[in-house]
């Protein structure tokens, strides 16, 4: 087993400050803290939140020494690389989800993690890269949002993640109308590039929006203390609208590979169009190189070597042959 002050070490050094933010709430109303407050304050509120920055070492130690928070769950918010989950306790809930990445030059598929210590007194969240759905939320409580407890202020969270992912799945939809618009309109330049971009893309967003979905319905059915009927009813439908997302991904995901086949299919039809033109041309001209060097020969008792009227009649007759083949082959319909 990994020693927790293994993680500590991986600790990228002191990437910024240890404390991003944090509030006391007393009544539902929430105070912000300080990094120094953090300590000698948190018995005079109700609970506190508390958002680190697990890439500095400073508060990698202090999750680490927080004898409320058990090494499995100090473990689950110090990890490097995650998924969406939610891992029961008897004093709490461990839960990870995951955001769009909306920070600046990163690609929204590459989802930003947030993970969360969960307990009556206590909601602890880290993070590696900036994730705006905690900011969303801190804003709102500055703007006097109440809060009751632990398990609504995880409901808020879920609800502004999702909230910031949907305007990313519409553009994957509006992507394949888009891609599909150029499709039957005769297609375009790249058009395959931009189908697997957007295929891909959608595939990386459902490989963690699906479990998402699954860790949310899982914390609108706990029994546990923490989520009161009212947060219940609130994640249920942030999980709804997950669900929602994850059926509109699959739906762009299944009509991209349908383009995809249809781009084949007219590749296809295209280059049989051109083949069979080919093939005409071809076929025509056959009887008529057979007929030219066959009088091209250079032998004797070739008949017309002295007639003057001799070449005008093989042009006449090439031409027939080759009016002839034409018709035939509209009578066929090949052209």
């Amino acid at each position: 087993m990994t020693d927790l002050t293994d993680q500590v070490d991986r600790g990228e050094g002191d990437a910024g400050p240890p404390f991003v933010f944090g509030f006391g709430f007393k009544d539902g109303v929430a105070s912000e803290m300080r990094w120094e407050d953090v300590a000698s304050h948190a018995v005079d509120y109700d609970f506190i939140w508390l958002h680190l920055n697990m890439l500095n070492d400073e508060a990698r130690r202090w999750i680490g020494a927080q004898r409320d928070i058990p090494y499995a769950a100090a473990s689950a918010l110090l990890a490097d690389e995650t998924r969406p989950r939610v891992t029961a306790f008897e004093k709490g809930v461990v839960v990870n989800l995951r955001g769009v990445n909306l920070n600046e030059g990163a690609e929204p598929e590459d989802m930003v993690s947030i993970r969360v210590w969960l307990s009556e007194k206590l909601m602890v969240t880290t993070r590696r890269r900036r994730l705006k759905a905690a900011q969303d939320v801190r804003a709102d409580i500055n703007m006097g949002a109440t809060i009751a407890n632990t398990g609504a202020l995880l409901a808020r969270i879920a609800a502004k993640l999702t909230e910031r992912a949907e305007p990313y799945v519409l553009e994957i939809e509006d992507e394949v109308d888009s891609l599909e618009t150029e499709i039957l309109e005769g297609g375009g330049v790249g058009l395959r590039a931009k189908l697997a971009d957007t295929r891909q893309s959608a595939v990386l967003f459902r490989r963690f929006i699906a479990p998402q979905r699954d860790a949310l319905n899982r914390l609108a059915a706990d029994e546990s203390v923490l989520f009161d009927p009212h947060t219940k009813i609130e994640l249920r439908e942030v999980a709804d609208k997950v669900t929602r997302m994850t059926e509109d991904i699959d739906t762009a995901r299944e009509r991209a590979m349908v383009l995809q086949d249809q781009l084949t299919d007219q590749r296809a039809e295209e280059m049989n169009r051109n083949m069979m033109v080919l093939s005409v041309v071809a076929a025509i001209f056959l009887p008529l190189g057979f007929l030219t060097g066959l009088f091209g020969i250079n032998v004797g008792g070739m008949p017309g070597v002295d007639s003057p009227t001799a070449f005008w009649v093989v042009v006449a007759l090439c031409l027939f042959i080759g009016v002839c083949l034409l018709a035939y082959f509209r009578i066929k319909k090949w052209l």
